[in-house]
C-alpha cells in the first residue's frame, strides 16, 4: 500500500490561510458584522436564486400551454367571425410589420384584403404575416410601395 505525502509547503499554505480567514470572521471588533454581511450576501443569493428558478419553470409552463392551445386549435377548424379575424391580424401586423397602421384590413369568411401603402420591403412580410394568422383562409395583397 503506497502513502502519497503532501507537499510541505502546500499544507503550510493551506494552514495560513484557514488562519487568516479565521482570523477575518473571528476579529472581536468587525467579525461579527463580516459574519452578517456573509451570511445576508448568501441569503440574497438564494433567494433571487430561487425567484430566477420559479420565473423560468412559470415561462416554461407558459409556453407549454400555449403551445398545446395552438395545436388544439389547429386541428379543429374553427369559425372565426370577420372583427375577430381582422383584430387578430392587425395585432400580428404590429409585431411583424414597422408600418403596421398604414395597412387597412377586412374580412369576410376567413378572406382576407389587405389595402394601404407601406415600404416595398414590408409588403411580402405583411402578406406572410397574414397568411400565417388562425382563422385566414386567403389573402388578397393589395398594398402599394409607399417609395
Amino acid at each position: 500500500m503506497s502513502h502519497e505525502r503532501s507537499n510541505p509547503l502546500v499544507t503550510v499554505l493551506a494552514g495560513i490561510g484557514i488562519g487568516a480567514m479565521a482570523m477575518y470572521f473571528l476579529d472581536a471588533a468587525r467579525g461579527t458584522r463580516r459574519r452578517h454581511v456573509v451570511g445576508d450576501k448568501t441569503k440574497s443569493a438564494l433567494r433571487s436564486g430561487r425567484r430566477e428558478l420559479h420565473d423560468a419553470v412559470e415561462n416554461v409552463k407558459n409556453h407549454t400551454r400555449g403551445t398545446v392551445v395552438e395545436t388544439r386549435a389547429r386541428l379543429h377548424e374553427e369559425r372565426v367571425d370577420d372583427v375577430q379575424l381582422i383584430e387578430r391580424v392587425r395585432a400580428e401586423l404590429g409585431h411583424h410589420v414597422g408600418h403596421a397602421r398604414a395597412i387597412e384590413v377586412y374580412a369576410e369568411d376567413g378572406n382576407v384584403l389587405l389595402c394601404g401603402a407601406v415600404p416595398v420591403e414590408e409588403i411580402a412580410e405583411a402578406e406572410r404575416t397574414t397568411s400565417a394568422v388562425r382563422g385566414v383562409r386567403c389573402v388578397d395583397n393589395q398594398l402599394a410601395s409607399s417609395t
